[in-house]
């Protein structure tokens, strides 16, 4: 029976027999692909319908894998090649000197007093020591919890707070389009905002840290469903959730859809231009392409400083194989002049991959045109934090490509669109099985209380045996998927995804605003801006009040949350219950009529004309 073949995610007949062998025998499948891993105690079983486990009575090190088995074998092969703010810094670190950087945090940590199970915050730039952290943390069977260095104090300390985190790792600064970001400055900040027990601060970046400490080399045997890390999300449900990924059934479904998908090879060397603060740089930077031994690429700064050709002189200079971006940065790259990309030698190039939102035809066309020279198939992914690892995705077969359609479910996943008029029709994307990457747990508000964690996912994800991905999606005529985006309350700004809710919290505290609302409005580089509608309480000008609301978000969330529209309105269009009806002003947003059906259930209708107006003001930047 045909579990695996190079020619799997390229040659359509082949795909066909490999998925239909991968549903119907699914224990089978995953059980093959398993034996990629070095475990220290193999599984009693693959996946356990009764209790829902993964890999069940096995137990292995992440770190072993990804990392010590390739200093073995290659010590000498590039692990991590480093660029930074600045054309020339660079730096390059082999799979024997990752180990090395790996064993001395670890050993930090031990000194520290983390032991297995202890959470570890890391508040980090894009640099070698990053990963090497992680990699630390599960080499002792530390739970890491990776948070985005652009994050303000203020949603550090929560996610410090909720976590129960006992140290917290991070540099004294980075730096950004030339800009020096203060991150320790912002690390005491976050600590003094938290009214419990704050966790110790290691700082990486300073050698005296490094004096007298003994390396231990010892790895921590876990078990399958020991947790690898958490990662917050921001949801339709409120404040951001936790999510947590247990680690060998993890790195099992990473590292086979990324050997597939991405076609990887030993000799490739991968540009994934994400950050380790969000779920890509887990899955795939820090783990899967490490666990197949590739040579990775990491950049610290911004892809149009100091010149837009960031991008293409790192892969022209690395001679990068493998090119996974965002629609975010290409769109703001096909902007500039197309010289900038005709000077520079991006041959090496054989597959590109896009990250993050769904991405628009003209942007699909630029890259696969301007930037793949139309011989690199263009995987357009589509997965969650939540999912662990890609879900979707075309095959990479340049005769079958088709602009944002993200395609084929992969191996062992049965996708299932739901609430649509007909098999062509808009619905909601779920997935009707479970699967390695799956996450294991959540946390939500009270770490401490199991039972309303439990219940938050099954509302959030769960429904008759369905998983809910919150996005929508449909058919095309040939039976591919493709997806539209997020149907709940959730802005996918630059793909990052932040609630509306963690949005309005902070706008409400502000003096003089009553109450107000946040929605998404698409935006030409970005995909989606937010949009916010602000009822005034006080006698404040609009805009003191833009300052101040501007002020509250980026000291709230970060600089990433700065609306790009503030409309100060009479009032929100609600229901007799007091619920906001965010469709409404997201249709008003986008310059949509409201017709009577959508004003049935208004006990404010004299607010509409109010609301529409000044959506007109904003738009028309008056």
């Amino acid at each position: 029976m045909l579990f695996g073949h190079e020619l799997a995610w390229k040659e359509q007949d082949i795909y066909d027999e490999i998925y239909e062998n991968s549903i119907q025998n699914f224990n089978e499948f995953w059980a093959f692909h398993s034996k990629d891993i070095a475990f220290s105690r193999q599984p009693s079983s693959i996946f356990d319908k009764a209790t829902g486990k993964w890999l069940s009575g096995a137990a292995g090190n992440i770190c072993y894998n990804c990392v010590d088995k390739h200093a073995i074998a290659t010590p000498k092969k590039p692990a991590i090649i480093w660029h930074g703010d600045l054309p020339g810094e660079r730096e390059l670190v082999t799979y024997s000197e990752l180990l090395n950087k790996i064993c001395s945090i670890s050993s930090i940590l031990r000194l520290s007093g983390i032991k297995k199970g202890d959470v570890v915050a890391i508040y980090m730039p894009m640099v070698p020591d990053a990963i090497a952290a992680m990699l630390a943390c599960a080499r002792i069977g530390a739970i890491h919890l990776t948070i985005f260095a652009g994050f303000s104090p203020s949603a550090l300390a929560y996610r410090i707070e909720m976590s129960n985190a006992k140290i917290l790792l991070t540099y004294k600064k980075a730096s950004r389009s030339g800009k020096t970001i203060d991150l320790l400055g912002n690390c005491q900040k976050a600590l003094s905002e938290i009214k419990g027990k704050t966790p110790k601060i290691l700082v990486l970046d300073d050698e005296d840290i490094y004096l007298n400490v003994s390396i231990n080399r010892d790895v921590v045997e876990c078990d399958s469903d020991d947790n690898l890390f958490i990662l917050y999300t921001s949801g339709s449900s409120g404040k951001p959730k936790g999510i947590i990924h247990s680690g060998l059934p993890f790195l099992l479904y990473a590292a086979t859809t990324f050997k597939f998908i991405f076609d990887a090879k030993s000799d490739d060397v991968y540009f994934c231009t994400s950050d380790i603060g969000w779920i890509t740089g887990h899955s795939y930077i820090a783990y899967a392409p490490l666990f197949q031994g590739l040579s990775i690429v990491i950049f610290e700064g911004n892809p149009t400083y100091p010149s837009p050709d960031r991008y293409w002189d790192i892969i022209e200079n690395e001679s990068v194989t493998l090119f996974y971006t965002s629609p975010t940065a290409l769109r703001t790259l096909q902007a500039f002049d197309e010289n900038y990309i005709k000077s520079r030698d991006l041959s090496s190039l054989r597959i590109l991959g896009s990250v993050g939102e769904p991405i628009d035809e003209k942007t699909w066309n630029w890259f696969f045109e301007a930037v793949g020279k139309r011989r690199c198939p263009i995987v357009d992914t589509w997965w969650q934090t939540e999912t662990g690892g890609i879900i979707l995705a075309p095959l990479l077969d340049l005769k079958r490509q088709k602009p944002c359609v993200v395609g084929k479910p992969f191996f062992g996943i049965a996708p299932k669109i739901i609430d649509a008029k007909d098999e062509f029709s808009l619905g909601r994307l779920t997935i009707t099985n479970k699967w390695p990457g799956m996450c294991s747990s959540i946390l939500y508000e009270c770490p401490e209380d199991i039972g309303a964690c439990v219940n938050i996912f099954n509302k959030n994800y769960l429904k008759d045996g369905l998983f809910l991905t919150g996005d929508g999606a449909f058919y095309d005529t040939d039976f591919d998927i493709k997806v539209t985006g997020r149907l709940d309350d959730v802005l996918n700004i630059s793909g990052h995804r932040l609630s509306s809710a963690e949005f309005e919290d902070a706008i409400n505290k502000v003096r003089g605003v009553k109450e107000c609302a946040i929605v998404p409005v698409a935006h030409e580089i970005k995909g989606q801006a937010a949009f916010a509608y602000v009822v005034k309480s006080d006698n404040v000008s609009d805009e003191e009040l833009r300052n101040e609301i501007a002020s509250a978000l980026r000291s709230g969330i970060g600089p990433i949350a700065r609306p790009d529209f503030i409309a100060f309105v009479h009032d929100l269009p609600k229901t007799r219950s007091g619920k906001i009806l965010r469709y409404l002003l997201k249709d008003i947003a986008a310059n949509k009529q409201c017709t009577i059906k959508d004003l049935s259930s208004l006990c404010n209708k004299e607010s509409i004309d109010n609301i529409m107006a000044e959506t007109r003001r904003c738009l028309n930047g008056i």
